[in-house]
């Protein structure tokens, strides 16, 4: 009988001795994954746009951003940042273009532990409505056919030719019935607005002073006088 329990526990050492031990190291992420991917009003991506990321610090007197890195979006619209510290960061687009028209798109995005944050963004989505009436100083009737043109007021010069401004235009058309016109131009860029006779190309009026925010709509008045 002991004879059976001696080899037992033998048997019970060799086998302990031979069993391998298998470390494991767990690696825990304290970082997550930022794409961010920029689209047209079908849903195209937009390729070579210019991505800033921002880290927003606040301070006591005032809050400010800090650059950290740009991207160019590639031939999909995609910007790849990698991995990022868990945070809010700020997103800017300044050179987003659809239909030759450019788009100014801001907008934050929170990055968690661990995470991929896939974010998408269509670029016509940062826009507003300006609504034109046009009337007659003489005697405030509406006036209708009369041609309008928003021009980026980085562009617009006073000087020049109907023809000129039309070429640097980013809309134009020409008033209903009602004396009205309505435009969807991109928020947060500042315009100026022309008008002429749409049968000499006679310059009427401007102003050079007009914005919208994203999804809101401004109305807007402007006179011509005619003799």
């Amino acid at each position: 009988m002991k004879s059976k329990l001696t080899l037992l526990i033998l048997l019970v050492a060799a086998f302990m001795s031979c069993k391998k031990t298998t470390n494991v190291d767990v690696t825990v992420s304290t970082s997550g994954k930022l794409t961010y991917r920029l689209t047209d009003g079908a849903g195209k991506g937009l390729p070579n746009v210019k991505v800033s990321l921002f880290d927003r610090t606040d301070a006591y007197y005032s809050n400010y951003n800090v650059l950290l890195e740009t991207r160019l979006t590639d031939p999909n619209g995609l910007a790849d940042f990698g991995d990022l510290n868990p945070n809010n960061y700020m997103l800017v687009a300044d050179s987003a273009k659809v239909n030759n028209v450019a788009y100014m798109v801001q907008e934050y995005v929170q990055v968690l532990t661990g995470a991929v944050k896939a974010k998408e963004t269509k670029v016509t989505d940062y826009s507003g409505t300006f609504a034109l009436s046009v009337r007659s100083y003489n005697n405030n009737q509406a006036l209708k056919n009369i041609g309008v043109i928003v021009i980026p007021s980085n562009k617009f010069n006073y000087a020049s030719t109907t023809a000129a401004n039309l070429k640097v235009a980013d809309f134009s058309g020409v008033t209903n019935d009602a004396g009205l016109i309505t435009f969807k131009i991109p928020s947060n860029k500042q315009y100026s607005i022309y008008l002429y006779n749409t049968v000499n190309n006679a310059s009427y009026n401007y102003n050079s002073s007009v914005s919208v925010q994203k999804d809101a709509t401004v109305n807007y008045s402007m006179t011509i006088y005619q003799p």
